[in-house]
């Protein structure tokens, strides 16, 4: 069974998936390893080991390191390339993961048509559209961070508001992994606001933007950790979104998926070499068979 690794480096931890028969009909996702980010004057190895150690632990031994193909996606600003003086050993440097999330927009427009992805992140949120203008759009939302500092954001919602929802100590809600009951209510609460102003920025409905013309967006696909790790998740994602429909989306039915198993950004980087496989993962991660 021929692997390959994508290693995804961001701000606070390193994940490592496992696919294999990627040049098959069958192309799988076998499953992830996740550590803390460990670096040392630019070497993220020892990082990339531990998780490589914890992925192990949950498909078993994976080979020789140096016999299997790696990618490496990074959203920390920078971060294109890595020593590599051991088994590691990463093809084309890190990609930014910006770009690659793009690439996995791009191979859905070629796929289905016009297309909005939403990628909800720790500490930004950023918003890909591809109409049948010439050109992708982008923007970086970088005050709508969810899990790392979401104090701008809680100011646009108003503290005020907050408070009423979740008591004077919401600060004490933070987290970049929320468990508890109060936390996952208050991280929805955050991420919903995130997704909504964003897509108005986005859009030229508020912000600077000038007017862009989405009435014509088949799917709108919602991916990044602060979304994808809520249990109800796409009903967070399709709340946000539904009261828009009409305004900026026409009214003829589109697909809002959820990136359930967070995989656009390791797609994207394997989009060029593995095409039909990343887009048959990408299907399965957002629930659509066809």
């Amino acid at each position: 069974m021929q692997k390959v690794l994508v290693a995804e480096i961001g701000n606070e931890t390193i994940v490592v998936k496992a696919f294999a028969n990627l040049d098959t009909e069958n192309p799988l996702l076998l499953g992830q390893g996740i550590s803390l980010r460990t670096e040392y004057d630019g070497d993220f190895r020892t990082g990339l080991q531990f998780a490589v150690t914890d992925l192990e632990k949950d498909i078993g031994p994976i080979g020789c390191l140096g016999d299997i193909p790696f990618y490496g996606v990074s959203s920390v600003p920078k971060i294109h390339t890595m020593k590599v003086n051991g088994a590691i050993v990463l093809r084309g440097g890190f990609l930014p993961a910006t770009e690659a999330i793009m690439n996995a927009a791009k191979l859905i427009y070629e796929e289905v048509g016009e297309v909005l992805v939403l990628d909800v992140g720790a500490i930004a949120t950023n918003l890909y559209s591809l109409t049948s203008g010439p050109v992708p759009q982008r923007t970086v939302e970088e005050d709508l961070g969810v899990l790392i500092n979401p104090l701008p954001l809680v100011r646009l919602i108003g503290e005020n508001r907050i408070v009423e929802h979740h008591g004077e100590e919401w600060e004490k809600l933070i987290t970049s992994r929320p468990e508890t009951p109060e936390q996952m209510v208050f991280s929805a609460e955050i991420t919903s606001a995130a997704i909504t102003i964003a897509l108005k920025r986005h859009s030229g409905v508020s912000g600077n933007c000038g007017p862009r013309d989405l009435s014509n967006i088949r799917w709108i696909v919602g991916t990044g950790v602060a979304l994808t790790q809520l249990p109800n998740g796409l009903e967070i994602f399709r709340e946000s979104i539904m009261g828009m429909e009409g305004t900026l989306f026409s009214e003829e039915k589109i697909a809002i998926l959820l990136d359930k198993d967070c995989i656009m950004s390791s797609l994207g980087s394997l989009a060029a070499t593995y095409r039909k496989a990343a887009w048959q993962l990408m299907r399965e991660s957002f629930g659509v068979e066809n």
